[in-house]
C-alpha cells in the first residue's frame, strides 16, 4: 500500500511541513527561475519558499528568453527588477544603497546547480541587462547533508531569505523560512540514520 501523501510540500504526510510553515508578506516579490531537474529533487529547499512567501512565482525551463509571463514582467517593471545571482559586475547586497535597496521591488532567483545556473545564465539573455546582486560570502549554509566546496554557498531559499532580510533590513523577518529548513533538514537526517550522517556529512564541507 502506498502512503499518503502531501502535493502541497511534496512529501509523505508524515513528514508533512505545512502545518509548521508560517506565511510572510513579503513586499519584494520573488521568481523562481527554476532548472526542470529541481522539480524532481526530494531534497529542493525552494519548496520553502513556496509555502511561506505570500508574492511567489516559480518557472520551469533553462532558456527564458522568450518566456512570456517574465518578459512581460521585464517590459513593465525593469527598473525595479534585481537578480540573485553572482555575475561579473553583480553588487554585494550589502553595498547596495538604501536607496537602491527601496527600489527592488521584485527579486528574480536560478534555482540550480551551480553547473545548471550558470548554463540558465548565459542562455537567457534577457537577464542580462538587469542589474544583478549577490550575497557576500559571510554567510554560512545550514544545509548539514550537502558538501559545499566553499564558504558562501548556500541552498536556494537560504540566500532568498538572507537577500529579502538585506533589502528590508528586517533580521527577524524571514527566520521562519529557516527554521522551517532546519526541520527539513532534520527530517532528512533521520531518515538516513545518525551512523550514515555522521560518516558522511557531519564535520565535513
Amino acid at each position: 500500500m502506498s502512503r499518503a501523501f502531501c502535493y502541497r510540500c511534496h512529501r509523505v504526510a508524515s513528514n508533512c511541513i505545512c502545518q509548521q510553515s508560517e506565511q510572510i508578506d513579503n513586499p519584494v516579490s520573488v521568481y523562481l527561475l527554476q532548472h526542470p531537474d529541481e522539480t524532481r529533487h526530494s531534497k529542493g529547499s525552494a519548496i520553502i519558499a513556496s509555502l511561506c512567501l505570500q508574492h511567489y512565482c516559480c518557472w520551469q525551463g533553462e532558456d527564458f528568453t522568450q518566456h512570456k509571463a517574465l518578459n512581460q514582467l521585464l517590459e513593465k517593471e525593469r527598473e525595479n527588477i534585481a537578480v540573485l545571482y553572482p555575475s561579473a559586475d553583480a553588487l554585494s547586497i550589502d553595498q547596495v544603497t538604501a536607496e537602491k535597496k527601496q527600489a527592488i521591488r521584485h527579486l528574480i532567483v536560478i534555482d540550480a546547480t551551480w553547473r545548471k545556473a550558470k548554463k540558465i545564465w548565459s542562455l537567457s539573455s534577457n537577464l542580462h541587462q538587469l542589474q544583478t546582486v549577490r550575497l557576500s560570502d559571510d554567510y554560512i549554509s545550514r544545509y548539514r547533508i550537502r558538501k559545499v566546496p566553499a564558504d558562501g554557498y548556500l541552498s536556494t531559499v537560504e540566500a532568498i531569505a538572507y537577500c529579502l532580510t538585506e533589502l528590508e533590513n528586517e533580521p527577524q523577518k524571514y527566520l521562519p523560512m529557516l527554521k522551517l529548513f532546519d526541520q527539513l533538514i532534520d527530517q532528512q537526517i533521520s531518515a538516513m540514520g545518525q551512523d550514515v550522517y555522521q560518516k558522511n556529512y557531519e564535520n565535513k564541507t
